[in-house]
């Protein structure tokens, strides 16, 4: 009687996986376009920018590329030490420069800006995030982390997955971590609960939410700007 009351659990566990499994699988992405989309030309060195319009908000589609007077940044080497010769340009073209976040400050062309905390709660609430994660740390929300990474065929968004650098090393591994797994991105504003400490957003290639956490000032993310609707 026991083995055939185990038996039986087996069973339903396994009957209840599918289910669950099914479901996930039976959940639709929803898709949702941008209000206006148009293109920004930096008239500082001549960079070419999409951006896409969600609420009162314009946000650029790709990270900013950049060269700030001061602060630290860099683009991606091959050998995961910051200099010349080695970049490659595909990586630059694809995920731009990273930045420290006082240079983040400095690399807003006129009319836009580093966006706060606030800017992308915003963003979040325009693809469909509630109101109660909103400021949540932590994943968050349902499928705004793949729309934040769609292309036209979507959101437009385009968030990609391009790391970030530390001037610091631990056991097992290097300056560039993550690359190709998550994106992590700036905000402007500052942990009111973790001194010296701004928030970002991060992105995952395998995960439909949105992390928000607070990070070091020293850590080099890349930027996204936003502007209020023209």
């Amino acid at each position: 009687m026991e083995i055939m009351n185990r038996g039986l659990f087996i069973y339903v566990f396994l009957g209840l996986m599918l289910i669950w499994g099914c479901d996930e699988e039976d959940k639709e992405i929803p898709v949702i376009k941008p209000n206006a989309t148009g293109v920004y030309v930096d008239e500082r060195d001549g960079t070419e920018y999409g951006w896409v319009r969600y609420g009162d908000l314009e946000w650029m589609t790709s990270n900013m590329r950049y060269a700030p007077e001061s602060g630290l940044y860099g683009k991606y080497e091959d050998d995961a030490v910051i200099g010349e010769g080695s970049m490659q340009e595909a990586m630059y073209e694809k995920y731009g420069y990273w930045y420290d976040y006082n240079a983040a400050l400095l690399v807003a062309p006129k009319g836009w800006r580093l966006p706060t905390d606030e800017d992308w709660q915003k963003l979040e609430m325009a693809l469909g995030m509630s109101s109660k994660e909103i400021a949540a740390e932590g994943f968050r929300g349902n499928y705004e982390g793949e729309l934040l990474q769609q292309g036209d065929e979507g959101t437009g968004i385009q968030l990609a997955a391009g790391g970030f650098y530390s001037e610091h090393t631990v056991a097992y591994t290097e300056h560039w971590r993550f690359r190709g797994v998550y994106g992590f991105f700036w905000t402007a504003t500052e942990d009111p609960n973790n001194s010296g400490f701004i928030f970002y957003r991060k992105v995952a290639y395998n995960s439909t939410q949105v992390f928000r956490a607070s990070t070091m000032k020293t850590n080099w993310l890349n930027v996204r700007c936003c502007r209020d609707a023209q």
